[in-house]
């Protein structure tokens, strides 16, 4: 990192660099801009000297600790239905199409609700925004537990439509609030502390249906929801405890969602999100019946989860460590969705790939530890890229600008969560598993194509412009001298 009154070297390329809030303790974050500027030169050159911005306080230490639980919970939450639920509704006299969109009703509400809470998260406060989502989560989770106890049938089916609603708004309140906070305390490093977060992501995914399926067996329907929403509720107080208090936040204008979408990078990279979200959950539906050829159970079907998962979990804090290190994020991801191609093509695998074998677990395991890691590298630097495009295009850098790019993250990736298994099922019903994985490889591709070119105009206008500025220079010199 820089010293002194440099700015960080990580603001050379398209990633995150904070000369503001960025820079400042834990205290000071949710501070109005007055007396941040020179708080935070000062905050820079002391994290220069330690040679660690995220481990330099105790509250950030503790800040950090925090969110990484909120996402554990809160994504094992969401994760714990897969092994149990389909065959209660069905018993409960739900048909597999309402199961279907109890399932997916919760992305949709996130997409739907995201941009709004980022607008108006200046206004409300981060810290009160964080807190309420997670006690909506932890109470539509514990009541979601008693549905079994309802009539069958319809009156079933709409209190768990319900409940999964109220579940997705506290979700999207408190992932908006957990990506504003850790935008504006943790700016500098935001790429290794996003990669931290998302291994705790990794592994709510990879522990939820696990412990689900424990739960079930050992209580029946009630228990994973009741002791998922307990913990969700533990972790209210240290919320409460460690965080901020809102009353200084910059109360008097919310955030722009239409200037932020009005800039092309942001936009592009935003496509970049949903693209990978339909990544995450393209196998979804149509992975397990394939396996069936396999002769794998759904048991060793499952571990091939924790396998993405896993690998996404171990490799995440080390693309955020790349990102802060290098400043390159589009390039890794690049390369990232270069090698999600490679292992979505691979696991089949595809139908033109004839030298590969045919049927072997082995290379299953390859492409879906292939594809956890690559995915990572394809979604980690997102909101680091974001975050620096909204910058360099006049956006400030202040908690206005980290809200509405959370709300803007979290209802692209909602979005590709939702539209996956829709593109995977209707793929795989109209022409095989096979072709499925080439429509979405052709997808990424297409992905890939518009990032490349966009990142190389990007960089030429970026050129020009310092070109002009160096041309500038001499006769403004001369004209002053003059004058």
């Amino acid at each position: 990192m820089a010293t002194g009154t440099r700015r960080p070297s990580i603001s050379r390329f398209p990633s995150v660099s904070f000369s503001k809030q960025s820079s400042v303790n834990s205290d000071g974050f949710f501070d109005d801009a007055d007396g941040v500027d020179s708080a935070g030169a000062h905050d820079r050159q002391e994290e220069a000297e330690k040679g660690s911005v995220i481990w330099s306080t105790t509250r950030r230490k503790l800040t950090l600790v925090s969110l990484c639980l909120v996402y554990f919970a809160a994504t094992a939450s969401f994760a714990i239905l897969s092994p149990f639920f389909p065959s209660e509704a069905q018993e409960m006299g739900a048909s597999g199409t309402m199961i279907g969109l109890i399932f997916g009703i919760y992305p949709l509400v996130v997409f739907l609700v995201a941009p709004v809470l980022g607008v108006f998260l200046p206004q409300v406060g981060p810290k009160f925004t964080l807190t309420a989502g997670l006690f909506l989560c932890a109470g539509s989770q514990i009541l979601f537990g008693f549905v079994s106890l309802l009539p069958k049938g319809e009156v079933f089916v709409v209190f768990c439509f319900f409940l999964r609603v109220v579940m997705a708004f506290g979700g999207a309140a408190a992932d908006t609030a957990s990506f504003a906070i850790v935008a504006g305390e943790f700016g500098t490093k935001i790429g290794v502390v996003t990669g931290a977060m998302e291994t705790f992501t990794g592994l709510g995914f990879m522990l939820g249906p696990p412990l689900g399926g424990v739960l079930y067996s050992a209580g029946g329907f009630k228990l994973p929801f009741i002791v998922m929403g307990s913990l969700l509720l533990s972790i209210l107080p240290v919320v409460l405890i460690i965080l901020p208090r809102d009353e200084n936040v910059f109360r008097e204008k919310k955030g722009s969602l239409i200037q932020a979408a009005k800039i092309p990078g942001v936009a592009v990279i935003g496509f970049c999100i949903l693209v990978s979200g339909i990544i995450l959950s393209f196998l979804d539906p149509t992975f397990a019946p394939y396996m069936k050829k396999f002769g794998l159970g759904p048991s060793k079907v499952g571990l091939l989860f924790l396998l993405v998962a896993g690998s996404y979990a171990v490799s995440a804090p080390m693309v955020g460590w790349i990102c802060d290190k290098t400043g390159k994020t589009r390039l890794v991801m690049l390369l990232g969705v270069l090698f999600v191609i490679i292992g979505i093509l691979m696991l089949a695998p595809a139908p033109f790939l004839t030298f590969l074998p045919q049927r072997k677990v082995w290379l299953v395991c390859v492409s879906m530890a292939l594809l956890g890691a690559a995915v990572s590298a394809y979604q980690v630097p997102c909101m680091p890229d974001m975050l620096e495009t909204a910058k360099q295009h006049g956006m400030p850098d202040d908690i206005t600008t980290h809200g509405v790019l959370s709300g803007i993250f979290n209802a692209t990736a909602s979005i590709g969560a939702f539209l996956g298994p829709t593109v995977s099922g209707l793929t795989e019903h109209y022409i095989s598993f096979e072709w499925s994985t080439v429509v979405l490889a052709g997808i990424l591709g297409f992905q890939a194509s518009i990032l490349a070119l966009f990142t190389l105009f990007d960089q030429g206008q970026k050129s020009i412009r310092k070109y002009s500025t160096r041309r500038k220079e001499p006769f403004e010199e001369d004209n002053h001298i003059q004058a």
